[in-house]
């Protein structure tokens, strides 16, 4: 079963300053998800509820930061002659395949902590809403970098109007 995700490709993998910003946006969003309900369940009802709310949330933010890492150390794309392939998933791999000729657009963005740490997303958009794909955390300049290769492969590939 394992090979049916692994073709025979170069996968270039994510940086490791990826897990990190990972791993810092997980913490922060649980934490201030935590305390907004602890305090707010501690002043509408009881606070032993809130401390176990509290206490619940702190061991989902320990789980979300651990499983950022690996989740990051899953991700994987490889450029092929024909196709970009996309692999992910903990649990539930998928892998999806690109044919160049059949993208429309390449986005690429940046928010403001994939800016603070220097990442950027590289987003293929296609015609169909299925096999559109999306590659977090690349280094800026290599998601530019990614951005005009897939441009390029897209154009000398594009179907004849």
């Amino acid at each position: 079963m394992s090979d049916l995700f692994t073709p025979t490709a170069t996968w270039q993998r994510l940086p490791q300053r990826y897990i990190t910003a990972r791993r810092v946006g997980a913490a922060v969003t649980n934490l201030i998800a935590t305390t907004v309900v602890s305090l707010g369940l501690g002043f509408l009802f009881d606070w032993r509820w809130a401390g176990g709310v509290a206490g619940a949330g702190i061991l989902w933010t320990i789980w979300r930061v651990i499983r950022a890492g690996r989740w990051v150390r899953s991700f994987g794309y490889a450029e092929r002659d024909e196709d970009l392939l996309i692999t992910h998933g903990l649990w539930f791999k998928r892998l999806t395949a690109i044919p160049y000729g059949r993208m429309l657009s390449v986005n690429v963005e940046s928010g403001p902590l994939d800016r603070a740490w220097g990442l950027a997303s590289v987003q293929l958009v296609t015609a169909s809403s299925q096999s559109g794909a999306q590659i977090p955390g690349l280094a800026q300049a290599d998601a530019a970098t990614l951005r005009d290769r897939l441009i390029a492969a897209g154009e000398t590939q594009a179907l004849p109007l």
